[in-house]
């Protein structure tokens, strides 16, 4: 018989209650004893109930206080030390120590807050080992992730999904309806993302709704997704659980969200692989035929299951991020009169000039509409679309960051959110919307474009991000050039 068994034979109940009440205490008081005094990184500061157990920061996740939260760190601690922010990982929050984390070769091993499966299928994003990561990359490196590939090959098909939103939003006006232009923006994302992976958008734009409410179950899978890859004990012990992964993961099951994309890639990928098998492909290529192309070194395919997830994986990461970009950027102007005026105003004098053409073109913009482009940094600079944790693994032997040691196995980390509202770099206005802090010379634009860690930096930086920017730099003059009624609504 058991230890507890015995004991209940001789306790009242209340008594063996309170026993196993004790117990628990003093298991509590035993960790965080541990984790404030005896922890490899009980020397950093940090508050004591964040940095003795994991579920904390899982609760502030899901509660969108992380930005908040982590803030007020920094306030109370200062940034001359790193921030324990967890019982195993501590936050840098210097732009000037990114480079130190993620642009070192031996950083390249991401967190387990990426191989939850949360997000579903195994992909890029989610493959945790440097050197494995290398190499997927390399087998897909000729998708058209450059802005110069973009251009000469999809701007044309990013010109009709622009033309169909301003379209659809001027009906919108004309008929008095009330929308949320956020929304709207982020379904504009959804299609583009999707036309660029299987050549035909999901039709978001075109039918004015969340098709397959792909963004709204991400939205709500992104709560999931805080909470385990924060709480490291459910993470590590309760996930890999046969019956717990089936009933919290995505399933190709589902009829909408991220169950729905998984099947519609399957499907997708089987049917073009047929049609190649009878004739050669002799289309545009799009991210799918990319995927079915990619030779790793030793002239290997990718496996089924990462073909899959790679065709599906610019629609989950870059959809509702994107979107994010496009809305904040338009609640900043449209909440900053004297920014939007000015914004407008050179987009009247470009048309005017002739530069500009319908729809603006890429280059149109970066050229002739340098504060426009300047709007576009700062709004992402102070509303960065992805504030995660992400976190790498300090290498064998630890690492010295900033003149701190930091112990082997530790998870390190920078956040955008609190990096780019540094007031040592942006000065004492850090927390304020002013594009004009990018235009004071060139050595000052590049001293901040260094330190953007909106989209990461390194080997991992986000492959979509000039897709994401293409999408900024044409649509949003669009919409800002638009009559104000257009744009009032949301």
């Amino acid at each position: 018989m058991g230890f507890l068994s015995i004991l209940s034979l001789n306790l009242t109940p209340s008594v063996f209650a309170l026993a196993v009440l004790g117990s628990v205490f003093a298991a509590i008081l035993l960790r965080i004893i541990y984790c404030q005094f005896y922890h490899p990184l009980s020397k950093f500061p940090g508050p004591w109930w964040a940095t003795s157990f994991s579920i904390v920061g899982a609760i502030i996740s899901v509660r969108y206080k992380e930005p908040r939260f982590l803030t007020y760190l920094v306030k109370k601690y200062g940034t001359e030390r790193p921030i324990r922010i967890s019982p195993t990982m501590l936050l840098f929050p210097r732009p000037s120590t990114a480079r130190d984390i993620y642009w070192d070769p031996k950083c390249n091993l991401k967190s387990g807050l990426y191989g939850t499966g949360a997000l579903g299928p195994p992909s890029i994003f989610a493959t945790l080992d440097g050197e494995q990561h290398k190499q997927l990359r390399k087998a897909l490196s000729n998708a058209p992730w450059t802005i110069g590939q973009l251009k000469n090959t999809w701007e044309h098909r990013f010109d009709e999904q622009v033309t169909l939103f301003v379209k659809k939003m001027k009906e919108h006006a004309a008929a008095g309806r009330v929308v949320c232009l956020s929304d709207k923006v982020a379904e504009f994302a959804a299609d583009i993302m999707s036309m660029i992976s299987f050549t035909n958008a999901f039709g978001c734009v075109k039918n004015q709704r969340d098709e397959k409410l792909i963004l709204t179950n991400w939205r709500i899978g992104l709560n999931f997704f805080g909470f385990v890859g924060r709480f490291r004990f459910f993470r590590e012990k309760i996930i890999p659980m046969m019956f717990v992964g089936k009933y919290f993961l995505p399933s190709v099951d589902n009829e909408v969200g991220m169950g729905w994309l998984m099947s519609e890639a399957d499907r997708q990928v089987t049917e073009r692989e047929k049609l190649i098998a009878e004739k050669e492909f002799d289309g545009t290529p799009d991210f799918m035929q990319h995927c079915l192309e990619a030779r790793y070194s030793d002239g290997s395919t990718l496996t089924p299951v990462q073909k899959r997830s790679h065709v599906s994986l610019l629609i989950q990461a870059g959809a509702d991020t994107t979107g994010t970009a496009l809305g904040s950027i338009l609640r900043f102007l449209t909440t900053t009169p004297e920014v939007f005026a000015r914004a407008r105003a050179e987009i009247d004098e470009a048309d005017r000039g002739g530069h500009l053409s319908k729809p603006i073109l890429y280059e149109e913009t970066r050229r002739h509409l340098p504060y426009f482009v300047a709007c576009i940094k700062e709004g992402v600079r102070l509303n960065p679309p992805a504030t995660n944790l992400f976190a790498r693994i300090a290498p064998k032997g630890g690492k010295f960051i900033d003149g701190h040691y930091i112990p082997e196995g530790t998870e390190i980390t920078s956040y955008a959110y609190v990096m780019q509202r540094d007031k040592e770099l942006y000065g004492e206005d850090a927390d304020k919307f002013r594009p004009e802090r990018w235009l004071e010379s060139e050595k000052r634009s590049n001293e901040l474009e260094a330190v953007q860690f909106s989209f990461g930096m390194g080997p991992r930086v986000c492959f979509g991000k000039d897709i994401a920017y293409m999408e900024m730099f044409k649509l949003l003059p669009e919409v800002s050039f638009s009559e104000p009624a257009t744009i009032a609504g949301g």
